[in-house]
């Protein structure tokens, strides 16, 4: 029981620092130390996210900060208000990886060893 206590709330301290961090890059896209905080609060999202698409190779890896970037990016338009900063990230990345995903799936008449979008 203890343990599922922790556990809650090492979540909560996430869930809060990346609405934090999506907070500070609203205000200023370039903050190098919101982006780290974004990431380090998200990074199982966008490596979940990653790895559906991309599969768990070094594509995946590579795909995970190109994620990254396209949410901070959109920071700008994210609402507190209409969802939570760990599901708007994973909202953000599943678009941005189908965007990533078309032209591999373009291409895979070519190279058939392509992993799959699940």
């Amino acid at each position: 029981m203890i343990y599922q206590r922790q556990f809650s709330l090492g979540q909560n301290k996430n869930l809060a620092s990346a609405t934090d961090a999506l907070g500070r890059l609203r205000a200023n896209p370039a903050n190098a130390v919101a982006v780290m905080a974004l990431y380090e609060a998200c990074d199982r999202e966008l490596q979940e996210v990653a790895v559906r698409y991309f599969g768990k190779n070094q594509l995946g890896k590579k795909a995970v900060l190109n994620l990254l970037v396209a949410v901070v990016s959109r920071a700008w338009s994210y609402d507190p208000q209409s969802m939570s900063a760990s599901e708007w990230v994973s909202r953000m990345a599943d678009a941005e990886a189908r965007k990533l995903r078309e032209p591999l799936d373009a291409n895979r008449q070519h190279s058939p060893r392509l992993p799959r979008a699940v």
